[in-house]
């Protein structure tokens, strides 16, 4: 690692409008959970609507992320990004209008939130790839570093006003100004101009005469033949296996193991984004050499994390899990951002990212049930540390047998630019 030259600034005008836009999409998208799930909770809809509210909010983004990605032109990626605002807005804005004229009923509003999520699939793949349109090159790290510390902190707030505004206004008159918040987001990045060289123009024309399913098929071999994104999607699928349990029983872990209430599982989220944000303000002061054999590292650090939760119930050595959570996450996230963003071609980058968020996600509901019942069985603290054990081998794995811990970016870029389909 070295410094960077903190007197070079990734705070542009376009950088500016990106940053403020996914503040408040995030923002946006706390308000829209927290409130239709209490939306469910006072209807009296109980478990059966917030178990399905969790399963439709990760997975059809998620799986729809990567049929969108081939359909993303690197020069028309603000567009998408204003398309999906909007449209959610608007879905946002039906679920209190229908609640109001009590005309809701359960498989109307999951079906809207289906609706809803899936209309987000667009924004992340492309704010993803349009940020090396906008920065420079060498502070792509540092532009990720900033968006990760930021989110981390605004999450926290987010999840404690939107919870604030549910007991003042109510959930549905809640979701009207999670409405307004989509669409501030997407007025501020439909601003983002983003400019053809000539160059550009002459591979855009080449490249429209692909078909869909050509660029369909690429997303996904350009993943598979690059030997660094193949080792990285690999990690980030056993990741998030091993964290699934934590993700399913932190709230009973808190409960039965530590004996506690919500306010310490209040706290715990907030000692994690604390955490968070200090790594990523670290990331945006020191340069990264070696991105890949830091992602391995850090998803190591956040097993030994869930391990020390896992076996033990006093306190203070669960506070500092949680704060060395925090920060595994962020130094997890800023890698990964930065290997697809500098070693895959721009065009490629909306669906190469798809395709390594649905890979990583898709086998979470299942991996959350399982937790459930061997939580059952053994308690939910060692199911935990046994998740933290799964992503430490893993991580040991992954640096013994891929070539991920010894990548160099600019290689792994000429080489992704090779692949065939």
């Amino acid at each position: 690692m070295e410094k960077m030259n903190l007197s070079e600034s990734v705070w542009n005008k376009r950088f500016t409008s990106l940053f403020i836009s996914r503040l408040i999409k995030n923002t946006g998208e706390s308000f829209a959970f927290t409130s239709v799930l209490w939306l469910l909770i006072l209807r009296g809809d109980g478990a059966l609507g917030t178990g399905l509210l969790l399963a439709v909010t990760v997975l059809p983004s998620s799986l729809l992320a990567p049929i969108l990605g081939p359909l993303m032109k690197k020069h028309h990626l603000s567009k998408w990004m204003f398309a999906s605002d909007v449209v959610r807005a608007t879905i946002v804005l039906i679920i209190p209008l229908l609640h109001f004229s009590h005309l809701l009923p359960l498989w109307l509003l999951i079906s809207l939130m289906v609706i809803q999520s899936a209309t987000g699939a667009a924004y992340n793949p492309a704010s993803v790839a349009i940020l090396p349109q906008i920065v420079p090159k060498h502070l792509i790290q540092k532009a990720n570093a900033i968006l990760q510390s930021s989110f981390e902190i605004v999450a926290l707030a987010a999840v404690m006003v939107a919870g604030l505004l549910v007991k003042l206004i109510g959930p549905a008159d809640t979701l009207l100004i999670t409405t307004a918040l989509f669409v501030i987001s997407g007025l501020f990045i439909i601003g983002v101009k983003l400019k053809k060289t000539d160059e550009e123009k002459a591979a855009g024309i080449k490249q429209a005469k692909n078909t869909y399913l050509y660029n369909l098929k690429r997303g996904f071999l350009v993943v598979k033949n690059h030997h660094i994104l193949f080792a990285l999607t690999l990690y980030c699928i056993l990741m998030n296996v091993a964290a699934a349990p934590w993700q399913a029983l932190s709230a009973v872990y808190v409960a039965e193991a530590l004996q506690s209430d919500s306010m310490v599982y209040s706290i715990l989220r907030g000692v994690a984004a604390v955490g968070a944000f200090m790594m990523g303000f670290a990331l945006a002061k020191v340069k990264i050499k070696r991105f890949g054999l830091f992602f391995i590292v850090a998803g190591m650090i956040e097993g030994a994390a869930f391990f020390m939760t896992g076996m033990s119930t006093w306190l203070p050595v669960v506070l500092l899990a949680s704060f060395i959570f925090g920060a595994a996450v962020s130094a997890i996230n800023v890698p990964e951002m930065v290997i697809i963003q500098t070693s895959v071609d721009q065009e490629d980058q909306p669906q190469v990212y798809a395709v390594i968020n649905a890979s990583s996600n898709v086998f979470l509901p299942l991996a959350a049930v399982v937790s459930g019942v061997l939580a059952e069985r053994f308690g939910a603290g060692p199911v935990i540390a046994g998740g933290g054990i799964l992503e430490i081998l893993s991580g040991i794995a992954i640096f013994l047998f891929t070539g991920l811990a010894k990548s160099h970016l600019t290689e792994d870029k000429q080489k992704s630019e090779t692949v065939e389909v």
